[in-house]
């Protein structure tokens, strides 16, 4: 039908139908409005507008606060907590099938819109409870509905005392340990918590006419008083223990035994190396360490003593002198001597140990050996080449000697040396050296006797090598017509 209109029409009924659409759209959005304002009114979100249990009470017993709390959260349109609201918030019984008493804090300031009440409780019990919420300015709440108990029974009372931990064997004037303990009881048996009163502990039976020492009353803590200091000063058995407090039957304890304290330990009498010193060289210190112990008169060591114990040189036929720390004090009953050298190589010598009040003692002889001589290291002529015509032997004769660190001839070294030109003085640079040019050390020392060479020169030097030593060259020296 729409097709056979004229395009003028058709123009003007597409601009009527949007029209259309326009102001039912309008419609629509007022209305939406209207319906806000009249349900709403509060406005934006932050606003508080209604109330909601956000944690329901629970069951409890009559008198006993509604676990876990109760918490009311006021909301604003958008069913969010009301963050802004801080207000006090009040909640009362609503349905109350007892007519009992809502207990504990029933106003509490919201925090960020939420209100918790932890101490709330109801002291008659019923079935169908339910709590109301209000605060100024929203719409309340109501709580589902929930039942109180009849209130719990009380604990039995305390009737008597029991030992909860029986006093066991000790020495005499020793803490009897474990520690005695003394328990509250009811009728059947079990601890009573609430009982913190004092009980007083003595002892009944006393074969041995004994004192008992340590604190003897104590007050309980959860039903338990606890004697950790009580101590009996003479031996004997079948001792018992006798606990008592105002207005419960008392108790006795197993019977227990008290034993006699060990002897004290013998004294120390006299002193002994218990780690004798052992051969060393002369400088070196002495391992391993030198120790000397406290001893009794049987032998043993008196762990007791802690005296200071000093050693020194006792057989010393070559003249040694001792160093390190020569007087320690025992640990222990033990002196740990940890540093002792001699200075000079000698065969029996010994060590003598004193402390006051004992016997000394002399260890066994032992010997000090010299060190080592020191390794060669370099080489050095001790005899230089001197002036001497072409073809003619050098002499004196070369001598070159192998020294330590210190410039010390090495007399144990008797490698070969090899000896040649350093600086070549001829006018080609074609001298020849002739003679013997690797000789064997004697006592450290290489003489080369039959050194010559063919050509005219001045400035000549030799090179000195060993195996393993820093090598060496010579004074410059000239060969020329004498």
């Amino acid at each position: 039908m729409f097709a056979t209109l004229p395009a003028q029409a058709m123009k003007r009924l597409r601009i009527t139908s949007a029209w259309g659409l326009l102001a039912a759209m309008a419609g629509f959005v007022g209305a939406c409005r209207i319906d806000k304002l009249l349900h709403d009114p509060g406005g934006g979100p932050g606003t508080p507008l209604r109330m909601a249990f956000t944690r329901q009470p629970g069951d409890a017993p009559a008198g006993e606060p509604i676990t876990p709390a109760v918490r009311v959260t006021v909301q604003d349109s958008t069913g969010q907590p009301a963050t802004t609201f801080n207000g006090p918030v009040t909640v009362g019984l609503e349905a109350n099938p007892s007519d009992a008493a809502l207990l504990g804090t029933a106003k509490v300031n919201a925090v960020n819109g939420v209100a918790t009440f932890a101490d709330l409780s109801v002291d008659k019990a019923g079935s169908g409870y339910t709590l109301r919420a209000t605060t100024s300015g929203a719409t309340g709440a109501t709580s589902d509905p929930f039942d109180i108990t009849a209130p719990r029974p009380p604990p039995p009372a305390a009737t008597h005392l029991g030992f909860a931990q029986q006093p066991q064997p000790t020495q005499a004037g020793s803490a009897i340990t474990p520690a005695v303990k003394v328990a509250a009881l009811d009728d059947a048996g079990n601890l009573v918590p609430a009982f913190t009163g004092p009980v007083t502990i003595a002892l009944d039976a006393n074969p041995g006419g004994a004192g008992l020492a340590g604190r003897k009353i104590v007050d309980a803590v959860n039903g338990v008083a606890t004697f950790s200091d009580l101590s009996i000063d003479k031996a004997s058995n079948g001792y018992t223990l006798r606990a008592t407090t105002p207005g419960l039957t008392g108790a006795t304890s197993d019977p227990f035994d008290i034993t006699a304290p060990p002897p004290p330990p013998p004294p120390a009498t006299h002193l002994g190396f218990s780690v004798q010193p052992t051969n060393a060289e002369a400088g070196a210190t002495i391992t391993p360490a030198v120790a000397v112990s406290a001893l009794d008169a049987s032998g043993n060591t008196v762990t007791s003593f802690t005296g200071t114990i000093t050693v020194a040189i006792g057989a010393n036929q070559a003249g040694g002198t001792l160093a390190g720390t020569l007087s320690v004090p025992a640990v222990n009953g033990v002196a740990t001597f940890s540093n002792l050298s001699i200075n000079l190589a000698g065969n029996g010598y010994t060590l003598t140990a004193s402390a006051a009040g004992l016997a000394g003692a002399t260890s066994a002889a032992f010997n000090i050996t010299a060190p080592p001589p020191p390794q060669a290291t370099q080489l050095v002529f001790t005899v230089q080449p001197s002036k001497t015509p072409p073809g003619a032997t050098i002499t004196p004769a070369v001598e070159v000697t192998a020294v330590d660190d210190l410039g010390n001839r090495v007399t144990s070294f008797t490698g070969y040396v090899t000896i040649a030109k350093g600086h070549d003085a001829s006018l080609l640079g074609n001298a020849v050296l002739s003679g013997t040019t690797m000789v064997r050390a004697v006592n450290g020392v290489a003489r080369f006797s039959d050194l010559s060479i063919d050509q005219l020169g001045n400035g000549y030097t030799l090179q000195v090598t060993a195996s393993g030593l820093k090598s060496a060259e010579s004074a410059a020296f000239n060969i020329a017509l004498l």
